[in-house]
């Protein structure tokens, strides 16, 4: 026979979707993980931005105009606290309070560049903000990665292999820093091998 759902069931539900996979609220509650499932999809229920009030690293790094890497980066490095959530059987969010997001990138504005981010998209948006967007217009903070190309790996490998140039004085000719020029290197080495 069929189990009805009651507030406190809702409730439950709501408190652990999330922090818990469906099918251990689903055993904990006594019912079937397709029990769970569809409720979850009657009440609109996910770990999504609207249901929970936070970001996925991929929809932060979205809307900071930035590769996920760098985001999953800071919060890896550089202390941008974040929270696991479950969500379905097994799959794992890393998710980001915007709050959370402004305190730390008003520690770490050297790693941020302002004026990237559309006004008010991550709500609630501190009014500090709009100065060091305004503060961006005129400083480049950092430089935009700048992918490898096939000519550039050939002229690498013969200025390191043929002309025994240290990876400071290739950085030089190549206008890269030596610690990309030796990262690039040991690819191309590795990427030799294996093939």
């Amino acid at each position: 026979m069929r189990k009805e759902w009651d507030v406190a069931d809702i409730d439950y539900l709501k408190e652990y979707i999330g922090s818990q996979k469906i099918t251990m609220i689903a055993e904990s509650m006594g019912r079937s993980y397709e029990s769970v499932r569809v409720k979850m999809n009657r009440l609109g229920m996910s770990n999504t931005k609207a249901q929970t009030g936070l970001l996925t690293i991929g929809e932060l790094a979205k809307l900071l105009k930035v590769e996920r890497n760098t985001v999953k980066g800071w919060v890896e490095r550089h202390g941008l606290s974040c929270v696991k959530k479950i969500t379905r059987r097994s799959k794992a969010f890393y998710l980001i309070n915007p709050k959370d997001f402004w305190k730390w990138a008003e520690k770490h504005k050297d790693k941020v560049q302002f004026s990237n981010i559309e006004p008010r998209v991550i709500i609630p948006e501190p009014a500090w903000v709009e100065d060091e967007r305004q503060k961006d217009q005129f400083v480049c903070k950092k430089r935009v990665y700048k992918y490898w190309t096939t000519m550039e790996d050939r002229l690498l490998l013969e200025l390191r292999n043929n002309k025994n140039l240290s990876f400071a004085e290739i950085g030089q000719k190549m206008n890269r820093s030596s610690v990309s020029v030796a990262r690039r290197y040991s690819r191309i080495q590795l990427n030799s091998i294996l093939q």
